[in-house]
């Protein structure tokens, strides 16, 4: 269900608005680094035994730890109801990169995440963006939004749009997670289901 004022999670495709290309235009999707040759079945099997006991996908190499960049803004709206003052945190919230989040991390397999990233298939590796691309611009929108409501004492309003959009970003996370995991989130949740 639409908030007035803000994108519906279902029409995002990933990038913040109905046209995937609006926005996403002006955004930095990685290819293959400049002058970089598609590394051999060699490179692969490295990257693949040094990953192992690692966040990072042996298929994918991509690293579900990203998304903990926005597990924290879940937590938060969660927290709202009760506790409306941590409304700052949503608006001081800064959207990190997949290389920025990785440096800023402190994980020991940091470093590697980052080198992996730009031989993760491009198809994941550009999906993982627009969805994250789309998490960010609702995020920056709801903040806006909530910061209304909480002015104008719509404390009823507030709370519901907390709510609703924590489970909404619940749902596109997980869609993050099938991506990351090799496809998409219904794909994922169906081999879960097997094992």
């Amino acid at each position: 269900m639409e908030k007035p004022g803000l994108p519906d999670p279902a029409n995002l495709n990933g990038t913040g608005a109905s046209d995937p290309g609006s926005l996403t235009s002006g955004l930095s999707v990685s290819r293959f680094p400049d002058g970089c040759q598609i590394p051999s079945a060699e490179k692969l099997e490295e990257y693949r035994q040094r990953i192992v006991d690692t966040n990072i996908d042996a298929r994918s190499f991509l690293s579900t730890d990203y998304l903990n960049a926005f597990n924290s803004i879940v937590m938060l709206l969660d927290m709202l109801p009760d506790a409306p003052e941590l409304v700052e945190e949503v608006e001081n919230w800064r959207f990190l990169d997949y290389a920025q989040h990785f440096k800023a991390s402190g994980l020991s397999f940091a470093d590697l995440a980052i080198e992996v990233y730009p031989f993760a298939p491009p198809d994941l590796r550009e999906a993982l963006e627009r969805k994250a691309n789309g998490i960010r611009i609702i995020i920056e929108e709801l903040a806006r939004m909530l910061r209304r409501l909480l002015d104008a004492g719509e404390k009823e309003a507030f709370s519901n749009i907390a709510c609703t959009m924590a489970a909404q970003m619940r749902v596109m996370m997980e869609e993050g997670n099938g991506i990351i995991h090799g496809g998409n989130a219904t794909a994922q949740a169906d081999i879960d289901k097997l094992f």
